[in-house]
């Protein structure tokens, strides 16, 4: 296959046609994505345009382009496809960089970074339309921060996935498919600590929501104040795990020796440290608000969701809800505290210290959480008001032991020591 002239390759804008020469071939070629279900392998269609002049290449493309999207309307493609448009280019050229540098020992950096995003960064930006300068760098500064944070990764591991970020946008942004570089968290921002809300904070928030719901009469704000207090309630982790709930999956349960006293239990699918995880809602969330939840689509069945039940788009109404609670946060100022900021995913900070608080294990706070004990402690709540107050509290409360002279005496006469410095070693020891 002949190779591409890269430096005649250009991309238009929008469409993302490809306009080029192949090497020893003197006319200009052009190729777009058409998706799957064409009999092609690569997804693309290739076209040679018969001309050697690149104002008319340009049109033809844009006419082939037009004409294929008339004719197969069916065509399953989306406008703007960040995987597509920003992250597979810069992939490609990163894996064939790296691939014959045998002089370099890092010659696979090309295939790490591929498996960073195939594997975490991915899914953060399926639907995102990447042309939104402010929804991009929520999702980067928000929600791709927190998952590295409560994932235990280290301040240098979460700058290496912050690179490749940057890097794919500023490749974008030399390709013309984008005109910016988002802003990326700074190493003091990655090093603060998560701080968690107040319940007071959260409150303010909750009725931020009912005066939206006074003034527009829209439910969704009744439906988002719904989602916080779901959060609140129970060990969930922001996002898609609380978004996707059914109706069918709770249920109340009690043990045969306290029969009245249920507890509402939820059920998430598929998580991504299990397969099957059992949030356990407080018992005020159960008693108080759950049933507004219930009643406030009575006609719904098992299978519609619990939450935004007409909301088809689970993942946009995962950003649209992160950014308006920020919104709320921050005109409540309550969004930066301690030099660091407070998005959606601190509620579930909130949750680690309220359980801690009420004297919940650490070990019980994790099986609560979904989470691990170390991460517990080093992440939700080692650097929380409360936990410091307790270690001053502690210290100095250390037992020394207290050893009898008459048992020194003893041990010196056996060994018969003599100089101070013998003494003052086996008094040592014995200490």
């Amino acid at each position: 296959m002949p190779a591409i002239d890269k430096k005649t390759l250009k991309i238009l804008p929008r469409t993302n046609i490809h306009i080029y020469k192949f090497k020893k071939n003197k006319n200009w070629y052009c190729r777009f994505h058409i998706g799957s279900g064409y009999g092609r392998k690569s997804n693309r269609l290739e076209k040679c345009l018969n001309t050697q002049n690149i104002k008319d290449a340009i049109k033809k493309a844009t006419e082939i382009y037009k004409d294929w999207f008339r004719e197969h309307a069916d065509t399953k493609r989306k406008e703007k496809d960040f995987d597509l448009d920003i992250a597979q280019p810069y992939i490609h050229f990163k894996v064939r960089k790296y691939k014959n540098r045998t002089d370099l020992k890092n010659n696979e950096q090309g295939q790490r970074d591929k498996s960073k995003w195939d594997n975490y960064l991915k899914p953060f930006f399926v639907d995102v339309d990447y042309t939104d300068l402010e929804l991009v760098e929520d999702i980067i500064n928000d929600d791709v921060l927190s998952k590295l944070k409560d994932d235990g990764k280290s301040g240098n591991t979460i700058n290496k996935y912050m690179s490749i970020l940057t890097q794919m946008f500023k490749r974008g942004q030399a390709r013309g498919v984008v005109k910016y570089v988002p802003d990326t968290p700074t190493q003091q921002v990655i090093d603060t600590p998560r701080h968690p809300y107040e319940n007071e904070d959260l409150n303010l928030i909750n009725e931020r929501c009912r005066q939206e719901y006074n003034m527009t009469k829209d439910i969704f704000w009744l439906e988002f104040k719904d989602y916080l207090n779901l959060l609140r309630c129970a060990g969930f982790r922001p996002g898609l795990e609380p978004l996707n709930l059914k109706r069918k999956d709770y249920q109340f349960v009690s043990s045969k020796n306290d029969p009245n006293n249920k507890k509402l239990i939820f059920t998430i699918w598929g998580t991504k440290t299990k397969p099957i995880h059992k949030p356990i809602a407080n018992d005020f969330f159960a008693e108080h608000i759950f049933p507004e939840i219930l009643n406030r689509h009575s006609n719904l069945t098992d299978n519609d969701y619990l939450l935004f039940p007409f909301v088809k788009n689970r993942k946009k109404l995962k950003h649209k809800t992160g950014k308006l609670f920020v919104r709320f946060s921050k005109e409540l100022n309550l969004y930066h505290y301690k030099n660091g900021t407070r998005p959606l995913y601190a509620i579930r900070h909130t949750y680690a210290t309220e359980e801690w608080k009420k004297g919940t294990t650490i070990e019980d706070i994790a099986e609560l959480m979904n989470t691990s004990t170390r991460m517990v402690m080093s992440v939700y709540l080692g650097h929380t008001d409360e936990a410091l107050v307790r270690l001053a509290n502690r210290r100095g409360k250390g037992k020394l032991k207290v050893v009898k002279w008459w048992k020194i005496f003893l041990i010196v006469s056996e060994l018969g020591l003599k100089s101070d410095e013998e003494w003052w070693r086996i008094f040592k020891y014995v200490r």
